[in-house]
């Protein structure tokens, strides 16, 4: 059975990264496995041995109610759900879930303009992409729409992305609209490889899939891209990163920081393997 994987540390961004969890996972008659990371706190070394392992004790034992109450509520969906409480940093525990279910992609929050994502973009947002072996979905704090109402796969056009193409069509099926194939023209951006090899080459593989393509030429691709996502109802958009990192990606690095700093509904990025 597939798995979604949902990074949860009891903050708004998380509540609502879960809810949407707990909502795909029914969709897409999924498991749900709710982790989170503990690192205990740093105590003064003058405090007694016996009083630092009774605190851990207490630490641990709050949140695995915390933890097992939000399980329970998810079985009173109907979900298959577990947690998992680890003591290690978070990619390293999302890895470790990642080998033992078939993670179809971990969910996280984004916290306001200074959240999850944009404060820590050159820290822990970018260590989790370019460490976590599954695909990351991102969801902002304050979204509130259905999430596979219209999806969008963004694609320069200069990589062979079909594979990740077929992934985004099979998340497609749960949306009442074909996949848009999106692609952004710079304006002054150089055209490596021209567009109509790759457009043809996908039209043909995926002729018989509900799948349109849109290109629309912009002076920046966060201007081009934001525009699109309004004028066609896009509620979430796909990218795909290499697996060095988010500054690495597919789309040039500052191109990807702007589309997942300031679009306003979910991204979901895919690893890159060449």
């Amino acid at each position: 059975m597939k798995t979604i994987v949902v990074a949860f540390d009891f903050s708004n961004g998380a509540t609502n990264a879960l809810n949407y969890a707990k909502n795909l996972a029914k969709i897409m008659e999924q498991k749900l496995v709710i982790v989170h990371s503990y690192s205990p706190p740093i105590l003064d070394p003058n405090v007694p041995v016996g009083l630092i392992e009774e605190t851990f004790r207490d630490s641990v034992k709050i949140l695995e109610e915390k933890l097992d109450k939000e399980v329970n509520s998810a079985k009173k969906d109907g979900l298959d759900a577990e947690y998992k409480l680890a003591f290690s940093d978070l990619s390293s525990i999302l890895n470790d879930v990642s080998k033992s279910e078939a993670v179809s992609f971990v969910v996280v929050g984004k916290t306001g303009e200074q959240g999850f994502i944009e404060t820590l973009i050159g820290s822990t947002a970018s260590h989790l992409i370019d460490n976590v072996e599954a695909p990351l979905l991102v969801i902002p704090e304050n979204y509130e729409s259905t999430i596979l109402t219209k999806i969008g796969y963004a694609s320069q056009l200069e990589y062979d992305e079909e594979n990740y193409i077929e992934k985004a069509l099979d998340l497609a099926r749960f949306s009442p609209h074909n996949l848009e194939l999106v692609h952004i023209q710079e304006s002054e951006d150089l055209n490596i490889y021209p567009d109509e090899q790759f457009l043809d080459s996908i039209l043909k593989k995926f002729e018989k899939d509900k799948l349109n393509i849109i290109q629309k030429e912009s002076k920046s691709f966060k201007k081009g891209i934001n525009e699109l996502i309004e004028a066609e109802g896009i509620s979430l958009l796909i990218l795909t990163t290499h697996k060095r990192g988010l500054f690495q990606g597919i789309l040039n690095p500052s191109k990807t920081k702007q589309v997942i700093k300031h679009t306003k509904i979910p991204i979901l990025v895919y690893t890159f393997n060449e």
